[in-house]
């Protein structure tokens, strides 16, 4: 009887340590994501997210923004605002370093297409 007590212990414990590693890593919702590491859907204060933002704010490090603010580290920006550092842009604002844009704003650097945008080269 103690040998399946500690055996059911022990899975517990690894079942609540995965879902406290896929809390941290994915967030939906809330009021303060920054301990969110891989992507955040409708939070705010996303600074930590890596992978991608959805609907979300403070996206700083995210490489994909989709309807977000302040993606100013992200790869490719889709409605979105403060894309600095983005390499592709539709629909989004602040592009400066994007070589393809459509559709956006402050698009610089544009040199690969730029169609419906402003600062185009």
């Amino acid at each position: 009887m103690v040998w399946v007590c500690k055996s059911s212990l022990l899975i517990i414990s690894v079942v609540l340590m995965c879902k406290y590693d896929e809390c941290h890593s994915q967030c939906t919702g809330g009021s303060d994501c920054s301990s969110c590491t891989g992507a955040c859907t409708t939070c705010r204060n996303c600074p930590n997210a890596m992978t991608a933002c959805t609907g979300s704010t403070g996206c700083y490090r995210a490489t994909t923004c989709t309807r977000s603010s302040e993606c100013n580290n992200a790869v490719t920006c889709t409605g979105s605002y403060d894309c600095y550092n983005a390499a592709t842009c539709t629909g989004s604002t602040n592009c400066y370093k994007a070589t393809t844009c459509t559709g956006s704003t402050n698009c610089y650097e544009a040199t690969t297409a730029c169609t419906d945008s402003t600062g185009c080269p």
